[in-house]
């Protein structure tokens, strides 16, 4: 005989029309016959699904679905919605954590994996570990941002470290250089655009004898690619994006955490033990250096806080509730790369710089770049009056540019635009990038 699920029982000819949670009674309209074979809800159950409820454990439908009871469900990508006792079902605004996107997966709308890794650095340098939990570094040495601590077969070491620059009193605290260790090489990124291969400079963009590493420029950004996977996309100021793939599960420290999914056990310190404090997980990852001193910033790692009536006023529209704005031009972003942690950065930034503009367009294009990244659309954001970004000679700024389709080198053969486009400059009609400037295609090098 069939077994059947609890609270039920078989019949060999039973009638075809069952109640359900969605109809109690069983439709006069119904044909008793043919009857048929199965599995049939027991006297004073209905069917939730595929289960054999009472009526006080049925679920509830909304808009035009049913939902089983005590189910979370998302109905769109800004809302996640629980349902309680009675059909009842209580919504609130949600968006998925650090390491999820918002998409349909075996037909459910939800919060599934990346697949890969995101540790963000960005503005007054606010960090957002590969398991998403967010902390603030306030001093200006250099750390190890990120590297393997636990060695595999065919898994490429690599470490990043990260430099950081005090600004003058009360300005905020900027990243000034990164330094990448993997597949043998050592490039080094600096802000406002320098950058270096083992101590020597090249015009991008730039592909290793051994096709292991591509270093190039798409829109404002420098971007490295590796044969290992890991990508590193750069700014050159105030925000920079590692990534990294799921091979890397658990297996690195730094800054950026352990990458294992759990963001509690993300402050380990080099030895392996958990650190008791944050200032203590960030003092151990500190590299020591010969020629220079450096600060742990304020006053001992305490920094001012912002006041309730500005965290109201940056947090409204015309500021860094931009970010979040569910009509904005980065609403179709949300569900790909959660604007929660870069919210509450941009309204941090702004406050430190006590309202100025500037710390606003850093944080809005910070999010822009995250959000492009992670190959989603953005609109204009950027105008004549809000925000403008002045090119230099024979370029133009475009929302869109694919930097590495119009350059010297791609003449002689396609450069691949790897990851799709960025905001930035883009050579005028007629003119070339030859990793500096844009130029008339003759004066392009050899």
């Amino acid at each position: 005989a069939l077994s059947c699920p609890p609270h039920s029982h078989y019949e060999l000819c039973g009638n075809p029309c069952q109640p359900t949670c969605h109809t109690s009674s069983v439709p006069t309209s119904c044909p008793a016959s043919p009857c048929s074979e199965g599995c049939f809800c027991d006297t004073g159950y209905v069917f939730s699904g595929s289960d054999c409820v009472p009526h006080s454990e049925c679920g509830c439908e909304y808009l035009g679905h049913y939902y089983q009871k005590d189910t979370e469900f998302y109905p769109s990508c800004r809302e996640r919605c629980r349902c309680g006792t009675n059909g009842t079902v209580t919504c609130q605004e949600a968006f998925c954590g650090a390491h999820e996107e918002c998409r349909v997966e075996d037909g459910v709308l939800g919060c599934h994996p990346t697949g890969y890794g995101r540790l963000v650095v960005s503005g007054d340098p606010h960090y957002v570990t590969f398991d998403g939990r967010t902390f603030n570094i306030p001093g200006s040495c250099t750390y190890v941002l990120a590297r393997v601590c636990e060695p595999a077969q065919r898994l490429v070491n690599f470490t990043v470290l990260v430099e950081h620059e005090a600004g003058s009193h009360g300005d905020p605290v900027l990243m000034k250089r990164v330094v990448v260790s993997i597949h043998g090489y050592t490039i080094t990124m600096e802000r406002g655009q320098r950058w270096e291969v083992d101590l020597e400079r090249y015009t991008l963009p730039l592909v290793t004898e051994d096709k292991n590493i591509r270093i190039g420029q798409e829109g404002n950004n420098i971007i490295l690619h590796t044969a290992a996977g890991v990508r590193i996309l750069y700014n050159t100021a105030t925000f920079l994006l590692i990534t990294v793939p799921d091979i890397y599960r658990g297996r690195l420290c730094g800054l950026g955490g352990d990458y294992d999914g759990d963001p509690s056990d993300d402050f380990r310190l080099p030895s392996g033990a958990l650190a008791g404090t944050t200032q203590e997980f960030v003092t151990s990852w500190k590299v020591p250096e010969k020629d220079r001193t450096c600060s742990d910033g304020c006053n001992d790692g305490v920094c001012s806080r912002c006041d309730i009536a500005s965290e109201v006023t940056y947090g409204r529209n015309g500021s860094c509730g931009i970010i979040r704005d569910a009509e904005g031009p980065f609403r179709g972003c949300h569900p790909r790369v959660s604007p929660v942690e870069y919210f509450t950065h941009c309204v941090h930034d702004i406050c430190a710089a006590s309202g100025d503009r500037a710390a606003l367009c850093h944080a809005l294009q910070a999010y822009a770049a995250a959000c492009q990244a992670a190959g989603a659309t953005v609109r204009a954001w950027r105008t004549k009056e809000f925000c403008p970004l002045s090119c230099p000679p024979n370029s133009h700024y475009e929302l869109c540019t694919r930097t590495c389709d119009l350059t010297c080198a791609a003449l002689v053969g396609p450069a691949p635009c790897t990851w799709g486009c960025f905001e930035g400059c883009q050579c005028d009609q007629g003119f070339v990038f030859d990793g500096d400037t844009c130029v008339s295609p003759e004066r392009c090098g050899c």
